[in-house]
């Protein structure tokens, strides 16, 4: 029977970009169907211009509150969520990858979060991670299985930033396993208003592009509580035979992109935090990459280029012994931290 919407205007639209992983989309969207709260919308925009191979996971739902979007070309992740975006009729908006299912609780999660500090723009929940793969988990020194992504907070710990501080925060605090945006939900308009997902030629950092500029309108609540988790699998990752000319595009664009729409002044303390930032997150993730190349025995001339590209940018200059030593000694580098603080291709 054809489940209908109960209000005019949902609370939260999942909105959720896909490309042929139908078994990944099915997984997500049973477990949206399992929120405590029914007050929700899915958009789902398929990159399968060809097949639509998510059209009839989409309807086997029976359910109007999922609805389908085919693009006539595979526009990529960003566009595709940005089409997702432009339908979506919620208050808040939830940017959704088919791969990281939310929990049955996020939503009564973070409406709660809302009704107890209202007049924010954004509401983050922490995650758990999933090592779906036993080589993967070695590399960040783990078993398989479910860790949790929770900070070094007491459980359910609310924090509240201003918005003229989110980006210091964002860059600094303790996130636990980080920000993770689908574990957020941001106010549609806010979300509209600002162009949706930044687009400046590559996904790769696309997700801290986004979430820095939403909490930096009206400011952001994060409560350490998992409501989502976050799944690291093989095509997370580029494998060794992959162009890695995007890692050269994303650290300027992103640098670029912040400055600009934050107006930030070169010698203010927010532009030396998203320096840092900037160097730290891409090393670890760097380093994550050079240890999957070694494990496969493989020289990949992209990857060479390119990270020698980017340590002769001024920002990236003093990170790259630090680099060198990660490569070397990558026991001195807590990558099961930090290494998916960043987008990673899909």
């Amino acid at each position: 029977m054809l489940q209908e919407i109960t209000t005019s205007q949902p609370a939260v639209s999942f909105c959720i970009s896909t490309y042929k992983r139908t078994d990944y989309l099915q997984k997500q969207l049973e477990a949206i169907r399992q929120q405590t709260i029914p007050d929700w919308e899915v958009i789902v925009s398929d990159n399968d211009a060809e097949n639509h191979s998510a059209k009839q996971v989409v309807e086997s739902f029976e359910d109007s509150r999922f609805r389908y979007l085919s693009n006539n070309e595979n526009l990529g992740m960003v566009k595709s969520f940005n089409r997702s975006l432009a339908h979506a009729t919620g208050r808040f908006v939830v940017m959704l990858t088919d791969d990281d299912p939310v929990y049955p609780a996020i939503l009564e999660t973070l409406l709660d979060l809302e009704r107890q500090h209202p007049g924010y723009g954004m509401y983050m929940g922490s995650h758990d991670t999933y090592y779906e793969k036993l080589w993967l988990s070695h590399l960040a020194n783990r078993s398989p299985g479910i860790y949790s992504g929770l900070a070094n907070l007491e459980i359910g710990a609310v924090r509240e930033f201003s918005a003229d501080i989110f980006l210091r925060e964002f860059c600094t605090a303790d996130f636990g396993g980080g920000i993770l945006w689908s574990s957020g939900m941001v106010k549609r308009e806010i979300a509209q208003a600002m162009g949706g997902v930044p687009d400046y030629g590559t996904p790769f950092l696309s997700d801290a592009a986004y979430l820095i500029l939403a909490g930096s309108q009206n400011g952001a609540v994060f409560t350490n509580t998992a409501v989502g988790c976050q799944t690291i699998h093989g095509s997370n990752y580029s494998y060794a035979n992959s162009n890695y000319s995007y890692l050269e595009i994303a650290p300027r664009a992103f640098h670029e992109f912040i400055v600009r729409e934050l107006k930030l002044q070169s010698n203010s303390e927010d532009m030396g935090v998203l320096n840092k930032y900037i160097g730290q997150t891409l090393t670890t993730y760097f380093i994550f990459l050079k240890r999957v190349l070694d494990l496969s025995n493989t020289t990949n001339e992209s990857f060479t280029n390119s990270i020698r590209n980017i340590y002769s940018w001024s920002i990236m200059r003093k990170w790259h012994m630090k680099y060198k030593i990660g490569v070397k000694f990558p026991e001195l580098f807590k990558l099961a931290v930090q290494f998916k603080k960043v987008v990673l291709p899909k």
